[in-house]
């Protein structure tokens, strides 16, 4: 997964799945990479431009990021099977989506 961080945001551009194969490692290197950041960051971003499938794995990921942090997190280019996803679990109330 790519990390970048430019204008004091940090962006993920996860690709392909979050599921229970990788959700661990993903978590590890979103969560690291926030605490890295978290005193310049002013906002995280993640690009799903990539991603084609989520499991609960990977939302029960994007909750502990959201609960850990007091900036806003805003998933960009969402596909519209995936923001189905968002909508049905109640993410969309939670997270800033833009579908894509």
């Amino acid at each position: 997964m790519k990390i970048a961080f430019e204008n004091n945001k940090l962006t993920f551009y996860p690709v392909g799945r979050i599921d229970t194969a990788n959700a661990s490692d993903i978590e590890k290197e979103i969560m690291s990479a926030v605490k890295e950041k978290e005193s310049s960051c002013t906002g995280i971003v993640i690009d799903m431009k990539e991603l084609n499938y989520i499991s609960s794995a990977g939302l029960r990921v994007l909750l502990k990021l959201r609960k850990s942090v007091v900036v806003l997190v805003q998933l960009i280019n969402v596909s519209a099977e995936l923001y189905e996803i968002f909508e049905v679990t109640g993410f969309s109330e939670i997270l800033f989506i833009q579908k894509a």
